[in-house]
């Protein structure tokens, strides 16, 4: 695996938002396919959801052992921490809504499956746009609010999450 790229970004009030890029194996993302190939047709659970244009699973974190989850999210323990993982496949035009994480997760993850077009926007205090790259993964404090652009090419995502937030 090979870094490309770690940031800690500072908000005006002082509090560090985690945001890091990798790259993870080839061979990592021909398990993932391996996974999706036995397992067979998933349920469409789009409807309702931020995703425009596109199929989106529900949870199919079941479909991944530790050892796996290790090699999505191979830093800080967290695929110890991982409770929801799905999948989305976008269809020409497909989007995402603007939104954070942060009612749920204190950290989400983005896998790119494929390249493609629809890049990431990340706003503050990150502001970057990341392309979608084969085997990219993005982790970033659940707070940031993001969007992704329309895709015009079959874009293919694994979305996670990390450490459940409690509610009282």
């Amino acid at each position: 695996m090979t870094q490309i790229q770690e940031l800690d970004k500072q908000e005006e009030d002082g509090n560090v938002k985690l945001f890091y890029q990798t790259i993870i194996y080839k061979s990592t993302l021909n398990k993932i396919k391996k996974i999706f190939n036995k397992h067979g047709k998933f349920l469409d659970d789009s409807p309702g959801k931020l995703t425009r244009g596109g199929f989106q699973t529900p949870n199919i974190i079941n479909l991944f052992n530790d050892e796996i989850l290790k090699e999505i999210i191979p830093f800080n323990d967290f695929y110890k921490k991982c409770f929801w993982i799905h999948y989305i496949k976008y269809r020409k035009g497909g989007f995402q809504l603007r939104h954070d994480h942060k009612e749920t997760e204190n950290y989400s993850f983005i896998l790119y499956l494929n390249d493609s077009d629809g890049n990431t926007y990340f706003e503050d205090p990150i502001n970057l746009s990341i392309a979608p790259k084969e085997g990219r993964l993005v982790v970033f404090d659940a707070s940031i609010i993001h969007s992704a652009e329309k895709s015009f090419n079959n874009k293919e995502i694994l979305v996670g999450a990390v450490d459940k937030v409690c509610h009282i």
